[in-house]
């Protein structure tokens, strides 16, 4: 095998090898827990840098976690024998999307500087706009309502995207919390970690002419 000499790919089996070699095209991986799938991933990302397909800033990794990221970074460090390499694009989705919303914030009408508020910080903005709407929050606690607009985030909805259903009043009436929701936070230059994600979503969609900008 061509590579066969490389250190890097002793711990690895025929297959986990196959993908870590396989540059010329996309390459889908499949298994179970415990399989080797960081293990995998990391040594592809190192075979990357190694063979000079892609400089360190030109590779987008993404995992779930922190921790995931730090140790995928310490690992790629590790098989290229280079403890200070590092791969500004790899990190949580949560991470890169706000890297990526920092460089790009006036694309969806804010400033590099803004704010990422917290589970607490929304409790009582949300808190606040039921008491201006007289929405009783026994009925409709927040932190339900929260957990829906989080809901319609995560499918990439924003207030003008929600399509609530027939006879759900209670829906309407989340979906009109949602509306003050996301002005209020815009005006205060600020966002939630849903919204990293959604702007992110939003840039992609409506501004193609950040792609090729994106990763200088």
């Amino acid at each position: 095998m061509k590579y066969s000499n490389l250190n890097y790919l002793k711990n690895l089996n025929e297959n986990q090898i196959k993908s870590v070699i396989n540059l010329d095209g996309p390459c889908l991986i499949i298994a179970g827990a415990g399989s080797g799938k960081t293990r995998v991933l990391t040594t592809r990302v190192a075979h990357i840098i190694k063979e000079r397909k892609a400089w360190p800033n030109q590779i987008l990794c993404v995992t779930f976690t922190n921790k995931a990221a730090r140790e995928m970074e310490n690992r790629v460090s590790k098989l290229l024998y280079k403890q200070a390499t590092a791969i500004p694009w790899l990190g949580t989705f949560h991470s890169i999307s706000a890297k990526i919303l920092r460089k790009h914030a006036a694309a969806v009408n804010l400033n590099s500087n803004f704010t990422i508020i917290d589970r607490d910080d929304q409790l009582r903005l949300i808190k606040n706009i039921c008491k201006a709407e007289n929405i009783d929050i026994k009925k409709l606690s927040p932190r339900f309502i929260i957990a829906i607009i989080d809901k319609w985030k995560n499918k990439g909805l924003f207030p003008n995207n929600v399509v609530t259903k027939k006879g759900e009043i209670w829906e309407k009436g989340i979906l009109n919390v949602y509306k003050i929701y996301q002005e209020k936070i815009l005006a205060i230059n600020a966002c939630d970690f849903g919204d990293l994600i959604l702007h992110c979503v939003s840039i992609f969609e409506k501004k193609t002419r950040y792609f090729k900008y994106l990763f200088k």
